[in-house]
């Protein structure tokens, strides 16, 4: 019997623990939340005192992206090479990171940091919409735009991770009556992608460093119409893709450094 309501009293004693656990937990998540809803209308504010007016659509409460590093990929890059050229390709190494694919006397190159481009291609294409869009699909590729006439011209598009953007990892491809003609652009393998834990800027915070930025810089802008963080590949002693937060004003395009702060216009 005693040992029965010892058993109860642990029982009743971890369920309290349990409930004050959540609450503390709650109280942190509701603190935080309040804190976000003060920064932002503290923002919304202080763009209306400088005459810039930032959408009420925003989500203010985005969360930036992770750093990825990344692993350079021979077997996706034989792929690639073989989808453009028509058939198995051979690689050839040239040094410095940069590996030739052949196949049916057209040649691709690919080089280490991710970009990679070929010419006096001899692909015939039957349907080339179909054929961009397998492509784009097969290697991650979206948001096509095709300006072809006459089974002439181009096709180009952005590879993006789950559905984010990739800066720096755009394709083109070029038409001569119905002929793959050229190719030119980048793309990285995103299967094993490693995030790194670092500081990353709040949106708010970018935000506030474009606000700095347009008064220092003196840049002609009305509004920002959208924010959303995207990735921005970078080459060098490793492959990564950093967090960029992108702001599309009425005039132009900018991105925030997450790591930097500093601001840029594409």
């Amino acid at each position: 019997m005693e040992t029965y309501r010892l058993k109860n009293i642990a029982i009743v004693i971890l369920l309290l623990l349990n409930a004050c656990l959540l609450f503390m937990v709650g109280q942190q998540y509701f603190q935080s939340l309040q804190t976000q809803r003060r920064s932002a209308a503290q923002l919304r504010e202080l763009y209306r005192s400088s005459q810039l007016a930032l959408d009420s659509r925003l989500d203010l409460s985005q969360q930036p992206l992770d750093i990825l590093t990344l692993a350079r990929q021979a077997e996706t890059e034989r792929a690639i090479a073989a989808a453009l050229l028509g058939g198995e390709a051979l690689a050839t190494s040239q040094g410095g990171g940069i590996y030739s694919y052949e196949a049916h006397d057209s040649t691709i190159q690919f080089r280490a940091g991710g970009s990679f481009d070929g010419s006096r291609l001899t692909l015939p294409v039957d349907d080339i919409t179909e054929f961009c869009r397998q492509f784009c699909q097969q290697f991650g590729y979206e948001d096509l735009q095709f300006q072809v006439q006459n089974r002439t011209g181009s096709v180009t598009a952005v590879q993006q991770l789950s559905g984010v953007p990739i800066s720096g990892c755009g394709l083109t491809l070029r038409f001569e009556r119905g002929m793959l003609t050229s190719v030119s652009g980048a793309h990285v393998n995103l299967e094993d992608a490693v995030a790194a834990s670092a500081e990353r800027m709040t949106c708010v915070t970018a935000l506030v460093r474009f606000l700095d930025y347009r008064t220092t810089a003196g840049i002609v802008c009305g509004a920002v119409e959208e924010i959303r963080c995207v990735y921005e590949l970078h080459s060098g002693p490793s492959l990564r893709l950093l967090p960029m937060w992108r702001i599309d004003t009425d005039t132009y395009t900018y991105f925030v450094d997450c790591a930097t702060g500093e601001v840029t216009r594409h």
